[in-house]
């Protein structure tokens, strides 16, 4: 099949070529001042970037996995343990790992987001001062639900939102990168604000949290060297060239929306379509179905000249670095185990054409008819 008519997991060279004038124009200026790193340019995604979200502050970091890292390293709460979900990236459990931190699992629901039914079990007796929960997909967990269980075990439980996936996102109203104490975004280029190196942020109201992160980030230069750090910074192109795009992201999701409602509305009927729940507005950074022949369909797409992915083939627990903080003779995680064997991921962002996504549609009904 000739390469123009395979239809590309990403589409960051499509991207690319649509904004290529304002890319270049923006990097000529930033470079022509002679300062690429802390300056207005970081000062103003980092303001954009905390209205949008409606934060105190936001401070843009090396990465997500470095933001989540600095998050779990909050003084206060370094003794105990953290609860994560069994299913998410593996930088949601090397980052409680690269803190000192003890993790616990706890079981994904159906859709593979943290089980709230689960959550109970998780918590009693398990030592833990600390949840890091994952939206995946682009999706929000149910976070009134969610408050109320964590408050009855510690009404002063420190929450991160791994939000890696989810900005665009909003439950009730409330614009994911809100929904915790710290909030943590990723720029990788998969994402749908997408830097074309790595990027993360940390998000917060709390302004001493806020002061710790900042000292983090720069070898604890801003709080006189009182406290250690590190250096993870985004320069000053990659936060001109994100400020460029959060001019047509609002753009970029109504289209991802667009996608995701024919996706449903076309292959309901064919597969398990993994959907956002009551009160969310998802953000669709993937389109994830779930099907026994998964295996089956992903070989018969790319035979017809579409790429898809698996983004999670193993649950956090079948990782070696996740092995000894699972009690396997419980085997509590049969959703998140569940979930890896059937997940796929569809193309899905906002430079696919209407024929594309028609011909993916029609891809996978010619499969499972």
């Amino acid at each position: 099949m000739a390469n123009k008519d395979i239809i590309p997991f990403f589409g960051v060279d499509r991207q690319y070529a649509n904004l290529r004038e304002e890319l270049l124009e923006i990097t000529d200026k930033v470079l022509g001042t002679g300062k690429v790193l802390d300056g207005n340019f970081t000062r103003y995604f980092e303001q954009n970037m905390a209205t949008r979200c409606n934060r105190a502050h936001a401070i843009a970091v090396g990465s997500c996995t470095q933001a989540l890292i600095f998050a779990n390293t909050i003084g206060l709460y370094s003794d105990g343990k953290v609860l994560i979900p069994s299913l998410s990236f593996a930088a949601t459990l090397n980052s409680v790992l690269m803190a000192g931190r003890e993790p616990v699992f706890c079981d994904t629901d159906a859709n593979g987001l943290m089980d709230l039914e689960s959550i109970d079990f998780a918590l009693a007796g398990a030592g833990v001062n600390m949840i890091m929960y994952a939206n995946l997909w682009g999706h929000v967990i149910d976070w009134d639900r969610f408050r109320l269980q964590t408050e009855f075990f510690n009404r002063d439980m420190f929450i991160i939102e791994d939000a890696a996936q989810s900005f665009g996102a909003r439950y009730k109203g409330q614009p994911s990168g809100s929904l915790g104490n710290i909030s943590c975004l990723s720029f990788d280029p998969t994402k749908n604000l997408n830097n074309y190196g790595s990027g993360g942020m940390i998000l917060t109201d709390d302004d001493g949290v806020a002061a710790a992160m900042e000292n983090l980030r720069d070898n604890g230069k801003p709080g006189g060297h009182h406290d250690i750090g590190t250096n993870s910074k985004m320069s000053e192109v990659d936060c001109a060239q994100m400020l460029v795009k959060l001019g047509h992201f609002d753009r970029w999701q109504d289209r991802r929306t667009d996608i995701a409602s024919y996706y449903i509305d076309q292959l309901s009927g064919y597969v398990d379509c993994i959907l956002p729940g009551e009160h969310v507005e998802s953000a669709w950074s993937k389109f994830v179905i779930r099907l026994a022949s998964r295996h089956a369909l992903k070989s018969h797409l790319a035979n017809n000249g579409i790429e898809t992915k698996i983004n999670y083939d193993k649950p956090l627990y079948e990782l070696p670095v996740g092995y000894e903080y699972v009690d396997y003779a419980n085997n509590p995680y049969v959703e998140s185990y569940a979930f890896t064997r059937e997940c796929l991921s569809l193309p899905i962002y906002p430079e696919l054409t209407d024929g594309e996504v028609e011909r993916i549609v029609e891809t996978i009904k010619q499969f499972l008819r």
